[in-house]
Order: C-alpha cells, then structure tokens, then sequence
C-alpha cells in the first residue's frame, strides 16, 4: 500500500511541469476580480433558464415519480449551456424547485454571503395548470 501526501503531490506536479517546460517562466496572475466580457450577466442566464425550463416543463403534468429527476434534468442541462457562456473562475451553484399546483401557496427564498461587486445570481420561475418550478443560478466568482 502506497500513500501520496499532497504535498509530495504537489511537488511532483512542479518537478514534471519543470522539466516539460524548461525556460517558462509562470507568474501568478494576481487576478482579484472577473475580466471586462467574464463577469456573470443575469439576464443572459435568466435567458437560458428561460429556454431550458419553457422546452422541457411546457407539456409536462405533475407527476410525483418523475419530478425528482426531472429537477435534476433541469440543473444539468442549464449549468451546461451556462458553463458554455464562458463565465471563467465562477463556481456556478444551481437550486431547482418543483411542486404541483393544488391552490396553495409557495415561497421559495435563499439567503448568501458575497461581494456585490464579482458575484450576482438570475432565477427564473414556471408555472402551468399542473406544476411550478423554479430555478434559481448563483455565480460566485473564486479568486
């Protein structure tokens, strides 16, 4: 049984990255806040989540066997089509929420901690004479 510490890990990866790449010289890029064209737009993702909720929810009926996955069909095809809008150095966190329409009410809320000036969220909801849903996306910019 062999165990590899992270540290012996990581200088591993430095030693074959040296000797692959004689002469380059790295520096770290010192980037403190998203690039002017990379920073997360909410009306382009609200966009998305528009198209991908309207295509796949507009002839669906509520169906308690089929939502769960059908949340999850949802979160993964918007986080692909929002990962292809570029959104680089963002960790993109999706909430679906489904639930059928029986004259009852829903509040669906989320409460964060982030810097008004790199991260920002877009929710979309939808809503037919069987079932609601909504999706909320939060773009959180890592330094």
């Amino acid at each position: 049984r062999v165990e590899t510490t992270m540290a012996d890990k990581d200088a591993n990866a430095y030693q074959d990255q040296d000797e692959d790449d004689e002469g380059a010289d790295l520096q770290p890029t010192y980037q403190l806040g998203p690039l002017s064209g990379e920073k997360f737009m909410q009306h382009e993702v609200r966009e998305v989540l528009k198209e991908v909720m309207n295509g796949k929810l507009k002839d669906m009926e509520y169906d308690d066997a089929k939502v769960k996955q059908m949340s999850l069909d949802i979160s993964d095809e918007a986080k692909t089509k929002i990962r292809a809008l570029g959104y680089k150095r963002y960790k993109i966190i999706i909430q679906t929420v489904m639930g059928q329409v029986k004259d009852q009410g829903a509040y669906v809320t989320s409460r964060c901690l982030w810097d008004v000036q790199k991260d920002n969220y877009a929710s979309y909801w939808f809503k037919n004479d069987s079932l609601f849903c909504v999706c909320m996306v939060f773009g959180l910019y890592l330094e």
